[in-house]
């Protein structure tokens, strides 16, 4: 009985993960986008935890990676892309529904990730909970950078489709986790580090699309710098 309760304890913070995801939707068509923000850092945490406890308990499973996958999409990919629609009133005409490209491109990413047997270390593509948090903290940002993406529709439109296509790149994208590997992948998690204290200090939530960025460029110099 008490090994049938372990195996469900994951599962357990992937369902709290999803159940995040939906209040974020309903929060966001209820106009409270902060409280839509803050219950997707929550669920950013429950999904962390919920494969640092699969690996301590030895209770990995295929029920447990499907199910994160189910709750990662509905968590960091139409949560997020309701808040891109949200935050885009000021665009008329079709260019607005560019939203739905994150949704749906987040799901290919995530049926891709779980039969690619190259992504157990590493990630090929920008990871879907980072691309989540930062577009859903846009609901949080005030800056004359937001400004020029959600009241153009041309910037509108190319950031949705840059942030959905890097979703399913070919860039090797090394995990953000602290652990034995190439020198290079310290580096960058060092420049990375510096990088989000800095801008969270000087720009506040502007640091999560800033940290973004230089994820996927730092991790695109690595990609193409020369080997040694």
């Amino acid at each position: 009985m008490y090994l049938k309760i372990q195996k469900q304890i994951p599962n357990l913070f992937t369902l709290g993960n999803l159940t995040c995801g939906v209040l974020a939707i309903l929060a966001i068509f209820n106009g409270e986008q902060e409280t839509a923000v803050y219950l997707v850092i929550l669920a950013a945490i429950l999904d962390f935890f919920d494969g640092f406890l699969a690996r301590l308990l030895k209770v990995s499973g295929e029920l447990g990676k499907q199910l994160d996958s189910l709750a990662d999409l509905v968590t960091f990919g139409v949560a997020p892309s309701f808040m891109l629609y949200a935050s885009s009133e000021m665009i008329n005409g079709y260019a607005r529904y560019s939203f739905v490209l994150l949704a749906v491109f987040s799901a290919y990413r995530l049926a891709k990730f779980n039969i690619d047997t190259r992504q157990s270390t590493s990630f090929i593509g920008v990871p879907t909970p980072i691309t989540g948090l930062a577009c859903i903290s846009w609901g949080m940002i005030d800056s004359d950078v937001k400004d020029f993406i959600f009241d153009q529709p041309w910037a509108f439109v190319v950031y949705c489709i840059v942030v959905s296509l890097l979703l399913i790149s070919e860039i090797k994208m090394p995990s953000l986790k602290f652990k034995k590997g190439k020198s290079s992948q310290y580096t960058q998690h060092l420049i990375l580090l510096v990088i989000g204290i800095v801008s969270l200090l000087f720009f506040g939530w502007l640091c999560i699309p800033i940290f973004y960025a230089a994820y996927v460029l730092s991790s695109i110099l690595i990609n193409f710098a020369p080997k040694r």
